[in-house]
């Protein structure tokens, strides 16, 4: 799977089905510091709603269309990172990320 080595204590990988449990524990920790940018932090609670969400992503990089890749800093994860969709055509996509709070201010999206 795809990994890429960012700082010496930071890098990116391919979220995997394995990481939902980790997914939801950052989550959890930091729902009111992410609800005021993301929607989808009050309806989505559960292990298997990650799971979801990383199938869909998977399958959307198997098919060159875009990719979400956890942050790992000193070997936890941080965050998510990704570009959706991917347009080839136009040559243009979206951006969007997000870390957990204890997180920002460590030049972790500003390397991703």
């Amino acid at each position: 799977m795809f990994s890429h080595k960012l700082t010496q204590d930071t890098h990116l990988r391919l979220l995997e089905e394995r990481h939902a449990e980790e997914l939801t524990d950052l989550i959890d920790r930091n729902r009111e510091h992410l609800r005021v940018w993301l929607p989808w932090v009050d309806t989505t609670r559960t292990v298997e709603e990650l799971k979801n969400f990383i199938r869909g992503a998977l399958k959307q990089f198997a098919q060159n269309k875009g990719f979400a890749a956890g942050i790992w800093h000193e070997d936890r994860l941080a965050g998510v990172i990704g570009y959706d969709p991917i347009d080839w055509e136009n040559r243009s996509t979206e951006l969007g990320y997000w870390l957990g709070e204890e997180y920002q201010g460590k030049g972790l999206v500003t390397a991703a």
